[in-house]
């Protein structure tokens, strides 16, 4: 699973994923650097993180695991430490 799931499997998502990989004949639809390797996981095109739809079916292809987790994605940033200034 992708390093910003957090909200586990659920029944439908389950359901969504079995289809997603049925519909895409479980072949990668990522398809980095001409990847031909069986699907085992189900991607989200646009991130949930980004305002992409968890259970959308256009918005999910599937993917085998080195694509899925080698896909580039925003790593959120810390926030910046505040400015010290000094007393005197």
């Amino acid at each position: 699973m992708s390093w910003s799931w957090a909200g586990g499997s659920d029944s439908r998502w389950r359901s969504l994923r079995a289809y997603v990989l049925a519909r895409d004949r479980n072949l990668c639809r990522i398809g980095a650097r001409g990847c031909t390797r069986v699907a085992t996981c189900v991607d989200h095109i646009v991130q949930l993180e980004a305002g992409g739809s968890k259970y959308d079916e256009t918005n999910c292809r599937a993917a085998c695991e080195p694509c899925n987790l080698g896909r580039a994605r925003p790593r959120p940033q810390p926030e910046p430490e505040p400015k010290r200034i000094s007393s005197w």
